[in-house]
């Protein structure tokens, strides 16, 4: 575990995220986040089995040798998992009718475009580039009608919260993501110059602290605050 910490210094924030998730818990379980600390625990293992698969060669779920450090197969079923968690809550909290076909529409694509992607890419070797443009663009997208749905709150009121923070973090994270991925698909050696990398893991530290920062200053609302 010291290793996991020492290699991956985000992986601090995955768990100050889920720690905290659990204790503020009763600021939020009636609300459309309830489950969020379920989908926290399962990011934590998937970054556990992900780090293990990667550094330790007895352990592989992709039984080829070439592919053996292999663990984006993780990913790509975190990936759909995600897109589809925040797109459902987005549907529940938005309130428009126009706001909410958009995130129907998300869906819809989202999940046509991952079947096709399916057929084009490796799902077991490859990130789902394709999956990956459109959950983002999706998600972020419903980020973004969120906080301009916020808009009238007063700042003490957004910054309670949690929801706002999540998409600030949400909207941060994938503007990048998908040109990451993309680049470490088709170019590496560029992924690799640019020292990518880092970048990647330093936006997945900001995204997991926007986590962080709506848990300690999350406040307890009404349900229908928040999942009308």
């Amino acid at each position: 575990m010291l290793e996991l910490i020492y290699h991956n210094y985000y992986f601090l924030l995955y768990f100050a995220a889920l720690l905290l998730s659990i204790v503020r818990y009763r600021k939020y379980y009636d609300t459309a986040l309830k489950y969020l600390p379920i989908l926290i625990a399962y990011t934590v293992l998937s970054e556990v089995l992900g780090f293990m698969v990667r550094n330790f060669d007895e352990i592989q779920i992709v039984y080829k040798e070439e592919y053996s450090y292999y663990n984006t197969l993780i990913f790509n079923v975190f990936d759909i998992i995600f897109y589809l968690y925040f797109l459902s809550i987005y549907h529940k909290v938005l309130i428009t009718i126009k706001s909410k076909k958009f995130v129907k529409l998300g869906i819809v694509v989202f999940i046509v475009v991952s079947i096709v992607n399916l057929f084009v890419q490796n799902f077991y070797v490859d990130p789902q580039n394709y999956a990956i443009i459109v959950g983002s663009f999706f998600t972020a997208g419903s980020a973004l009608i969120y906080l301009l749905q916020l808009k009238k709150d007063s700042f003490a009121l957004k910054t309670s919260n949690l929801l706002f923070w999540i998409s600030i973090g949400i909207i941060f994270f994938h503007l990048f993501y998908p040109i990451t991925m993309y680049i470490i698909s088709f170019e590496y050696e560029l992924y690799n110059h640019l020292k990518l990398a880092r970048f990647h893991y330093l936006s997945i530290a900001i995204f997991y602290a926007c986590f962080v920062i709506g848990f300690l200053k999350v406040k307890r609302t009404k349900p229908y605050e928040i999942s009308r």
